[in-house]
């Protein structure tokens, strides 16, 4: 039997996420964002397709097949509900997202065990913004101050 907690990660509506896919036993990160209907449950679909970008850096990086995790786990960070994060535009939440990315490869040798953040993200115009750089800050803290429980 597999038991999952989904909570609220398949509400997309006028919801927007980055999230973090997080293995230790093969010590990967993969940091993304979302703002679809469906959450970032929706979005994992697209990740382990046979074309998924998830399941692509991971055969790149690591020479083996995603379906041989038996780890992995989907960290999901709600964004705020206005309409830089919730639109169609996505310079904001590839912001956050680049700095998410961006502190954990510098967090990453703090960690034990450590890890390979194998995720490529976009440079934003908006990485500059104090707003976004305290959202990543949180989000970069959740994740340190949770890791050792996961």
């Amino acid at each position: 039997m597999l038991e999952t907690s989904i909570l609220g990660t398949f509400n997309g509506s006028d919801q927007a996420y980055i999230y973090i896919w997080l293995s230790k036993k093969h010590k990967i990160v993969y940091v993304g964002m979302t703002n679809s209907y469906t959450g970032t449950i929706g979005r994992a679909g697209a990740h382990f397709n046979r074309k998924g970008t998830l399941r692509k850096r991971f055969v790149e990086t690591r020479g083996y097949e995603v379906n041989d995790v038996d780890d992995i786990l989907l960290l999901s960070f709600p964004l705020p509900k206005t309409r830089e994060f919730t639109s169609v535009e996505k310079s904001y939440r590839e912001a956050v997202e680049y700095l998410v990315q961006k502190e954990l490869i510098l967090l990453r040798g703090k960690l034990n065990p450590t890890f390979d953040v194998i995720s490529w993200v976009r440079l934003s115009p908006r990485t500059g913004n104090s707003r976004i750089k305290k959202l990543a800050a949180s989000i970069v803290n959740s994740f340190e101050t949770n890791y050792s429980r996961f």
